[in-house]
Protein backbone atom coordinates (compact mmCIF):
# COMPACT_ATOMS: atom_id res chain seq x y z
CA UNK A 1 0.00 0.00 0.00
CA UNK A 2 1.22 3.23 -0.74
CA UNK A 3 0.18 6.79 0.32
CA UNK A 4 -1.14 9.95 -1.24
CA UNK A 5 0.37 13.29 -1.25
CA UNK A 6 -0.86 15.96 -3.66
CA UNK A 7 1.95 18.45 -3.54
CA UNK A 8 2.79 18.82 -7.44
CA UNK A 9 1.87 21.66 -7.46
CA UNK A 10 3.22 23.44 -4.44
CA UNK A 11 6.92 25.23 -3.74
CA UNK A 12 9.80 23.03 -3.26
CA UNK A 13 11.60 25.07 -0.90
CA UNK A 14 13.73 22.24 0.10
CA UNK A 15 15.17 21.76 -3.38
CA UNK A 16 15.72 25.71 -3.57
CA UNK A 17 17.61 26.01 -0.33
CA UNK A 18 20.05 23.36 -1.56
CA UNK A 19 20.47 24.40 -4.89
CA UNK A 20 21.36 27.81 -3.07
CA UNK A 21 22.90 26.91 0.01
CA UNK A 22 25.81 28.73 0.64
CA UNK A 23 24.68 32.02 -1.13
CA UNK A 24 21.71 31.74 1.65
CA UNK A 25 24.63 31.10 4.19
CA UNK A 26 25.99 34.34 3.08
CA UNK A 27 22.80 35.95 3.22
CA UNK A 28 21.94 34.46 6.84
CA UNK A 29 25.33 36.38 8.05
CA UNK A 30 24.02 39.62 6.91
CA UNK A 31 20.42 39.13 8.99
CA UNK A 32 22.87 37.85 11.85
CA UNK A 33 24.51 40.86 11.94
CA UNK A 34 21.47 43.38 11.55
CA UNK A 35 19.81 41.46 14.40
CA UNK A 36 22.28 41.99 16.75
CA UNK A 37 22.89 45.86 15.76
CA UNK A 38 19.48 46.46 15.90
CA UNK A 39 17.01 43.72 16.95
CA UNK A 40 15.82 40.77 15.91
CA UNK A 41 13.10 41.74 12.95
CA UNK A 42 14.11 45.32 13.44
CA UNK A 43 13.75 45.68 9.88
CA UNK A 44 10.24 45.02 9.47
CA UNK A 45 9.97 48.30 11.27
CA UNK A 46 11.55 50.70 9.27
CA UNK A 47 9.26 53.81 7.74
CA UNK A 48 9.00 53.74 4.35
CA UNK A 49 10.88 50.03 4.21
CA UNK A 50 10.63 49.73 0.09
CA UNK A 51 12.41 52.70 -0.29
CA UNK A 52 14.83 53.04 1.95
CA UNK A 53 15.99 49.16 1.34
CA UNK A 54 16.11 49.95 -2.54
CA UNK A 55 18.17 52.83 -1.98
CA UNK A 56 20.24 50.39 0.07
CA UNK A 57 20.26 47.76 -2.38
CA UNK A 58 21.15 50.44 -4.62
CA UNK A 59 24.36 51.59 -2.58
CA UNK A 60 25.40 47.62 -2.07
CA UNK A 61 25.32 47.27 -5.89
CA UNK A 62 27.38 50.37 -6.51
CA UNK A 63 29.84 49.49 -3.91
CA UNK A 64 30.51 46.10 -5.13
CA UNK A 65 31.99 47.48 -8.26
CA UNK A 66 34.81 48.85 -6.26
CA UNK A 67 35.22 46.17 -3.52
CA UNK A 68 33.64 42.51 -3.56
CA UNK A 69 33.15 42.82 0.72
CA UNK A 70 31.04 46.06 3.01
CA UNK A 71 33.81 47.71 5.02
CA UNK A 72 31.28 47.82 8.26
CA UNK A 73 30.73 43.95 8.04
CA UNK A 74 33.19 42.47 6.05
CA UNK A 75 30.69 40.69 4.26
CA UNK A 76 30.27 40.50 1.06
CA UNK A 77 28.01 43.40 -0.88
CA UNK A 78 26.20 40.83 -2.60
CA UNK A 79 25.26 38.62 0.26
CA UNK A 80 23.51 42.66 1.65
CA UNK A 81 22.03 43.03 -2.09
CA UNK A 82 20.33 39.69 -1.68
CA UNK A 83 19.00 40.91 1.65
CA UNK A 84 17.78 44.43 0.64
CA UNK A 85 15.86 42.90 -2.20
CA UNK A 86 14.57 40.71 0.30
CA UNK A 87 13.23 42.82 2.81
CA UNK A 88 11.90 45.42 -0.48
CA UNK A 89 9.81 42.44 -1.62
CA UNK A 90 8.22 41.98 2.00
CA UNK A 91 7.23 45.73 1.95
CA UNK A 92 5.43 45.71 -1.60
CA UNK A 93 4.09 42.14 -0.83
CA UNK A 94 2.84 44.03 2.45
CA UNK A 95 1.43 46.72 0.15
CA UNK A 96 -0.02 44.56 -2.01
CA UNK A 97 -1.97 42.65 1.30
CA UNK A 98 -3.08 46.19 2.80
CA UNK A 99 -4.63 46.98 -0.94
CA UNK A 100 -7.06 44.14 -1.32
Amino acid sequence: MTGTKYDQDKPRLAEMIIDFKEPLLELCKVWEFGAKKYSKSNWKLVENGKDRYTNALLRHLIAEEDKLTDDETELLHSAHIAFNALARMYFILKEREDER
